[in-house]
């Protein structure tokens, strides 16, 4: 019965799929014709029910194939290197000939030691050349997805004397797949509007995926940014799998407009990251001779040297070349199906063989230039070490004051970068700043990542060309909030040891007789400020700095400082229930708890009792999402709260919002996207809902909406008009009107509610918009103004920074009972502006800590 329900469901899947395609795709076979097949291992059709091609493959099946593909072949073994956030696996295959899979780890060590400068590993002449193939990092692309089987087919199964070769002196690692979570949307979607019929309109919603596609993974992020910011699990494996092995080539195949035709790199010259070496680039282009070639055999049209380009070093496509890599980017046009294009019908099935067969074309240039590229690996890292002597700067330091935790996840990520940090044994000043011992860190140069180290910690703002494909600042200790400066030699001697990075928890804190205290410096404050809401119990925050007396001496609490009595909870909470979660704040969010036993403090008008101190209410979030919303903003939104602070949010589909119930919100987010500020219906209902005590966050195109229906403030900012121009001058004065993801500097009033937990008033926030607010007459409520010359890092055109220069980034206001607060910027970015992170939870908590001024 069980192998009867198999049969009709397999029958099933083919009747409702489109049209069954023949093997032959333009008069060419699917697989090359010039090897045979051994007949043991099964195709992808035989395990997934159709052939490839004929739809979309469910990611459980692609799975299931590659397991099984491991288990028939002995050239084959696979592992799960990683797991989505929705639990699905993401699976390395490594395939070699049987002779160097018995020897795979010795093969591997080898191959590793050619990147330490201090090794006296040579390349012999076995040594292979190790080939790293990515598919599917954007979910919706599945042309790159289902290729990945044919290509695990083909080297599993094709027998002849050039495979044999191939496999001898190659290991090729295929990732299969990068986003599971957003091809399963993918793939879902594909199934549920495929007809019986095929059909080519490329209206078809079998051909639009709905909001917010597959592109991107379980909360929304695009993991081919990942590379250098490591936030999501999915990368974090890879990029640990990366570095086990030290791949000379590697490549990312993705998808592009319908209507595109094929690019294959290199980009554009002049956009190439300046830290990655010349020869880098020019066996880039040698290397894609190969794809070319095959191209141009069967006459399709390509593209490169445009439009895409080699700067931002978080792609897969150029993460390889800060590496010893060489990495490479490939991007056809999309089709999930047969659909009509300007260049005629285009099959999926064709797409999948023109991704089999570009796969193959790198795994015989990584043969043909086998020599010169591991010759390349060891020389980039000898050179590595030439650099560091000849750079006046030889190492970084930086702190993170009175915030572990965010200095741990900035440690955390050097340390998967092969990164190498040492802690400070003595106090260095540097710039008139204190880095002190024991808190502080050093990142030397001279060390084999040299050119990523360059990468991460130096700010770059002037460009051969202003346009780029992605953000053009990067710099990371500045999205995370590090004091940090560059330093000479003087300042090595003063750095101590070695260190691992490790998450330190607080001791564990006394029973308390009056009340616990805890400061909002820390990372996780707000994680622990939501268990406590969470729980039932009736926390306060301190609006004034104070002094409390413990066991261990007076010790001075700050703003925003966290303080729970004993006593007056209300809640059904024992003693014991209460200081078991202090217990838990102070193990798993790594803050200090303190303990008193009266209510009286050292200081006056400060007393544990104080007017001075603002109840916090539990709050209720609504996040607006859906069709009109960036998903990329709320998804970083919904990661922050759910995956990192823990805290529950409502996803509520934005169109809905006219007709929804709000009352019960005590909060409602309104991240980038488009808003109607002529919807006179909901804008009498926001009014309405703030003045009766809700809190609308809001920022990028979201802030300009609210600030205009509810507080009326405009955004200045508007485009400027040009003159009559030459068209050929479109694209550059285009340029010159945006901001290029840059990372700028702002003026943060860490006196206000928004800015409690920060030490320094210099603060780095993303901007690639032109969003700004003129300071509202209110003077308290600019809690982040931008000064003159802002930018730190990336590109901003001289004319840009004036026009924002002493506007207003970061807006909170009262409005009869609620509040409003804008963020011009988006404070939390793909997840790694950790520094600014803070000041949107404080919008969560603080909301109504502050009041309007009496005048």
């Amino acid at each position: 019965m069980k192998l009867l329900k198999l049969f009709f469901s397999v029958a099933f899947l083919c009747l409702i799929a489109a049209p069954t395609f023949g093997q032959d795709i333009r008069g060419k076979s699917f697989y090359p014709d010039d090897v045979t097949y051994d007949p043991s291992i099964p195709k992808p059709e035989e395990i997934i029910g159709h052939p490839l091609g004929h739809r979309v493959a469910r990611h459980d099946l692609l799975v299931s194939y590659m397991r099984t593909v491991a288990e028939k072949s002995d050239r084959v073994s696979v592992e799960t290197i990683a797991k989505s956030h929705e639990g699905r696996d993401i699976l390395m295959l490594t395939i070699t000939s049987p002779e160097n899979m018995a020897r795979i780890d010795e093969i591997k060590a080898a191959h590793v030691a050619l990147s330490d400068p201090n090794s006296n590993q040579q390349i012999s002449d076995d040594m292979p050349v190790v080939t790293w193939l990515n598919y599917g990092v954007h979910g919706a692309e599945v042309s790159s997805n289902d290729s990945s089987m044919a290509v695990a087919y083909y080297l599993a199964a094709a027998q002849g004397d050039y495979i044999e070769e191939t496999l001898q002196n190659s290991v090729v690692l295929i990732l299969a797949i990068f986003n599971p979570d957003g091809n399963a949307r993918e793939a879902a979607w594909n199934h549920t509007y495929g007809s019986n019929v095929t059909i080519t309109d490329p209206n078809g919603l079998n051909h639009n995926t709905g909001w917010p596609g597959g592109r991107t993974n379980h909360y929304w992020f695009d993991l081919n940014r990942q590379w250098l910011l490591l936030t999501q699990p999915g990368p974090q494996g890879w990029v640990k799998k990366f570095h086990e092995w030290k791949p000379n080539l590697s490549a990312d195949m993705h998808e592009m407009g319908t209507n595109s035709t094929f690019y294959i790199p290199p980009g554009v010259p002049q956009r190439t990251f300046p830290y990655i070496p010349t020869e880098s680039i020019d066996l880039l282009d040698e290397v894609t001779d190969r794809p070319r070639d095959f191209m141009d055999s069967e006459a399709r049209l390509y593209f490169s040297e445009e439009g895409y380009d080699n700067f931002y070093i978080g792609k897969g496509a150029t993460y390889p070349h800060m590496n010893a890599g060489i990495g490479m980017l490939f991007e056809q046009a999309r089709s999930l199906g047969n659909v009509e294009t300007i260049h005629g019908k285009m099959s999926f099935r064709d797409n999948v063989r023109t991704y089999l067969n570009i796969s193959l074309s790198l795994i015989r240039a990584g043969l043909e230039l086998r020599p010169r590229l591991l010759d390349y690996q060891k020389r980039f890292f000898e050179n590595a070490m030439d650099l560091a002597a000849d750079d006046d700067v030889k190492g970084y330091i930086f702190a993170s004051p009175k915030d572990k935790a965010r200095g741990y996840h900035f440690r955390d990520l050097l340390n998967r970068h092969q990164i190498d940090v040492n802690i400070m044994d003595e106090d260095v000043t540097v710039d008139g700043k204190t880095y002190r011992a024991g808190e502080s860190y050093m990142v030397k140069t001279s060390q084999a990542q040299y050119t990523l180290i360059k990468g991460i910690f130096e700010k770059i703002t002037t460009f051969e060309n202003n346009t780029f494909y992605d953000v053009s600042g990067f710099t990371m200790p500045l999205a995370f909030g590090m004091d940090y400066a560059p330093v000479g030699s003087r300042e090595l001697s003063s750095a101590g040891a070695l260190v691992e990075p490790m998450f330190e928890s607080a001791p564990e804190p006394m029973m308390a007789e009056a009340a616990y205290l805890f400061e909002w410096n820390e990372y996780y404050a707000p994680r622990a400020l939501n268990r406590l809401l969470q729980a039932g119990v009736r926390p306060k925050a301190a609006t004034m700095p104070f002094s409390i007396e413990t066991a261990e001496g007076v010790h001075e609490m700050g703003y925003g400082s966290i303080m729970v009595s004993t006593g007056w909870q209300g809640s059904e909470l024992s003693g014991n229930e209460l200081h078991e979660i202090m217990k838990t704040i102070a193990k798993q969010d790594g803050i200090k708890v303190h303990s008193v036993s009266s209510i009286r403090t050292p200081t006056a008008g400060m007393d544990l009792g104080s007017r001075n101190f603002a109840n916090i209410e539990k709050p209720n979030i609504l996040l607006l999402v859906g069709e009109g919303t960036r998903a990329y903003d709320a998804g970083e939104v919904w990661h922050l709260l759910d995956h990192r602070m823990n805290i529950p949010v409502t996803l509520y589909n934005k169109r809905g919002l006219g007709s929804l119930d709000i009352s019960k919100y005590t909060h409602i987010i309104f991240v980038g996207g488009s808003y109607n500020a002529n919807d006179d219906n909901l804008t009498r209902k926001m009014r309405r809902w703030v003045r009766d005590g809700g809190t609308v966050i809001a920022h990028r195109q979201g802030a300009k909406w609210a600030a205009e229906i509810l507080l009326d403030i405009e955004d200045p900012n508007e485009e400027y008009e040009l003159g009559r121009q030459d068209y050929a001058d479109r694209i550059p004065n285009e340029v010159e009107n945006i901001v290029g993801g840059a990372i700028m500097q702002g003026d943060l009033d860490n006196t206000h509610p928004i800015g409690y937990g920060y030490t320094s008033r210099e603060i780095y926030t993303h901007r690639d918009t032109l969003i700004a607010f003129e300071p509202p007459q209110n003077p308290y409520a600019t809690v982040v103004s931008i000064p003159e010359n802002a930018l730190a890092s990336g590109f901003a055109s001289e004319d840009n920074q004036a026009r924002l220069a002493g506007k207003a980034n970061v807006v909170a206001e009262r409005l009869g009972q609620g509040s409003v607060i804008l963020f011009a910027n988006n404070p939390n970015f793909r997840a790694y502006f950790y520094g600014s992170n803070k000041m949107f939870l404080n919008g969560i908590y603080f909301s109504k800590a502050f009041v309007r001024p009496r005048n």
